[in-house]
């Protein structure tokens, strides 16, 4: 498994999910080639090449991420992988989302399905995790975006809006972000300075610490923010430990954890409750948070998860 990803995120849906199989289309997929270089066309480079799209696409496929990428600049796509964990909607997405139709979940893609879209566009944003690319250019041109880690994903996520023409409104989505950024960095300067740092755990007896580059960690990162000794590093974006050694957050002044459907997971209320966690100076203090649209991926999510870190700022002091 690619050690970025341990057992927990990106795909994580994928890992769990058996309920549709990889699906060939016959000659039917193989006789949708993908459009040839026009007046209406356009080249974009992606991790799979150089691929022609067309210039306006009106029906785009949206495959893991890149469903919410789509979104946040007001492209609804006609398909996409089940929403679930780890992409997150915001709330006014959330109804837009219910009503597109599933092609798929995790990283099992029923092609039959995705082809009888007649998609013009199919975009893939995500770990590599063997994506049907070569299958799903003979349904329609296919980008595929790769991520290595999550701090990639709002870059992922800008060459999205360019492919699909919509430059214009992720420019206005980063700059409203890095305003707020500026804004609460300013105002909190000195709340920022505590040790930070961001937790999760599946059971088994393990929990994971995040570090800068994960998806809270890098709202944290451009606020400045301090970052507990595990947190404080940027080689991979969360590092495993036995939950023998909850000792190691110790230094922690603050302790974030993603929130599933806004509260904590039975196995994270498991481990609260230990004795070894209770010793914890966050836990003494009443510094340990949910945090809600923890996978941020982009700018609506990203901006969604600094709101509610500044409302642990202000109770900072």
């Amino acid at each position: 498994m690619n050690p970025l990803f341990g057992r927990s995120r990106l795909l994580v849906a994928a890992l769990a999910v058996g309920a549709l199989s990889l699906t060939g289309c016959g000659d039917d997929a193989k006789d949708a080639a993908a459009p040839a270089p026009s007046a209406t066309s356009r080249t974009v480079q992606a991790t799979n090449g150089s691929v022609t799209v067309p210039a306006n696409p009106k029906k785009v496929v949206g495959i893991n991420y890149a469903t919410g990428a789509l979104l946040d600049v007001g492209v609804v796509p006609v398909g996409t992988t089940k929403i679930e964990e780890p992409l997150d909607l915001v709330p006014a997405q959330q109804a837009q989302g219910a009503k597109i139709p599933e092609i798929g979940a995790g990283d099992q893609i029923n092609l039959e399905k995705v082809a009888a879209l007649q998609p013009d566009l199919i975009i893939v944003e995500g770990a590599d995790f063997g994506w049907p690319i070569d299958k799903l250019t003979k349904i329609a041109p296919t980008l595929y975006f790769e991520v290595t880690k999550p701090s990639e994903l709002v870059g992922s996520a800008e060459k999205i809006a360019a492919a699909v023409g919509r430059e214009a409104k992720t420019k206005e989505l980063k700059a409203a972000y890095e305003k707020r950024l500026a804004e609460v960095k300013g105002k909190y300067a000195t709340a920022l300075q505590k040790k930070f740092t961001i937790v999760s755990t599946y059971g088994e007896g393990k929990f994971y610490i995040d570090t800068r580059t994960s998806w809270m960690g890098q709202v944290l990162n451009g606020l400045g923010a301090g970052f507990a000794k595990e947190s404080d590093k940027t080689d991979t974006h969360e590092n495993e430990y036995s939950q023998e050694k909850l000792s190691v957050l110790s230094d922690a002044d603050v302790v974030l954890i993603g929130n599933s459907g806004g509260k904590f997971t039975p196995e994270v209320d498991k481990m609260l409750a230990t004795p070894q966690w209770k010793l914890l100076k966050a836990a003494r203090t009443g510094q340990v948070h949910g945090i809600d649209y923890s996978y941020a991926d982009r700018y609506s999510t990203m901006s969604a998860v600094l709101d509610q870190i500044e409302k642990i700022l202000q109770g900072l002091g």
